[in-house]
């Protein structure tokens, strides 16, 4: 049986399972969000590692959130479910973020303390998009926001919806993060594309999609959608050559959301088949033991990684050895201390902390 019909033939997922190669694709999304942060413009040929990199973390909260949602509808206590629910997100993301503000709001690192306020509430994606500039070392907070504004609606709408409207809030939500993409920049003519992407209505194809993948794999939809997503891919490297290669380009400045959309579709098929499980060289890549560590402290990986270049600096100008901040060497110095900060964080408060999630179980145990 090919991978691309090992999600379609798959009994249904448990969306609380542990899927290893999940782990893995965390490790090479928050690689690929790195990457474009350290390396210089020119070495991303053409590439949006970045971008991807970010929806593909999109995708995959879409798809786990969701799963974990739908299996508490069949607990019969939304509201115990929804506490538990919100509980276990608070113990999950919200020490390691608000740490790291601490932290960086008692070194006066730029611009913390005069952009406070937005990112203890969680809305730095509206102060990049009302200030049309990314600010250094918290640029990549914005998806953070984008994350826990999508938090507070879609319990209630995976939890409280009559079953029967449940497919079409998903497709609503899809089509909302589609025409938000392609039609803002018509709106907005005098706001950047760039930062029309930050807001939550502009992500909601990517999480979307990833819900609609739970509900696939609920029985919701047939799975065979699945099927036709691996057509995304060479779709999308297409338009990626005729960008390249040639001076194409489609009206109305829609390049990107059309390589954006099938991008997403080209994930959702990705997380569809990892979910089940991928088999051969690509199993061995997704599960090898460093990428499933990676994976798992991606969260702390992610939050960190911007500030990397201020320990670096620090090194190489205490060494005396300006060249360590720069190329190959400053990538590896960056990488290291990435991984050192995460793996503290991970085993001093993340691990601990997710301990205590068994405390609030998602259903009452009689």
């Amino acid at each position: 049986m090919s991978q691309r019909q090992n999600f379609v033939n798959a009994p249904l997922a448990a969306p609380m399972n542990y899927r290893p190669q999940l782990d893995g694709l965390r490790a090479l999304a928050v690689a690929c969000v790195a990457y474009s942060h350290w390396v210089p413009k020119e070495y991303h040929f053409g590439l949006p590692w970045g971008p991807g990199g970010v929806q593909l973390f999109f995708v995959l909260s879409g798809f786990l959130i969701t799963g974990i949602l739908l299996r508490c509808r069949t607990y019969g206590n939304w509201v115990f479910a929804a506490r538990a629910f919100y509980a276990r997100r608070f113990l999950r993301i919200f020490p390691l973020f608000y740490a790291v503000l601490l932290a960086t709001y008692l070194l006066d690192i730029e611009p913390i303390r005069e952009t406070i306020a937005w990112h203890i509430t969680y809305l730095s994606n509206f102060y990049f998009f009302s200030n049309q500039a990314w600010d250094a070392h918290i640029s990549h907070f914005w998806s953070l926001a984008v994350e826990e504004q999508f938090y507070l609606f879609w319990p209630a709408v995976i939890l409280c919806v009559p079953a029967r409207y449940l497919r079409h809030s998903v497709l609503t939500l899809v089509a909302i993060g589609i025409l938000s993409r392609f039609f803002l920049p018509l709106t907005f003519t005098d706001v950047n594309t760039e930062f029309l992407g930050v807001l939550p209505n502009s992500n909601f194809d990517a999480l979307g999609l990833g819900a609609l993948l739970a509900c696939i794999s609920a029985g919701m939809f047939t799975r065979s959608i699945v099927r036709l997503c691996v057509f995304a891919i060479p779709v999308y490297l297409g338009l990626f050559i005729m960008r390249s290669a040639t001076d194409f380009t489609i009206p109305f400045q829609w390049q990107w959301p059309c390589e954006r959309l099938v991008m997403l579709l080209s994930f959702t098929w990705l997380i569809g088949s990892a979910s089940v499980g991928f088999t051969g060289r690509t199993q061995a890549v997704l599960e090898f033991p460093v990428m499933l560590y990676l994976g798992r402290i991606s969260y702390g990986l992610y939050v960190l990684h911007d500030f990397a270049a201020i320990p670096v600096r620090l090194i190489a100008d205490g060494l005396g050895m300006p060249g360590l901040k720069f190329g190959l060497p400053g990538f590896v110095l960056m990488s290291i201390v990435t991984v050192a900060g995460a793996s503290l964080s991970w085993y001093c408060l993340e691990a601990p902390l997710n301990r205590l999630k068994k405390r609030y179980p998602y259903r009452k145990m009689r």
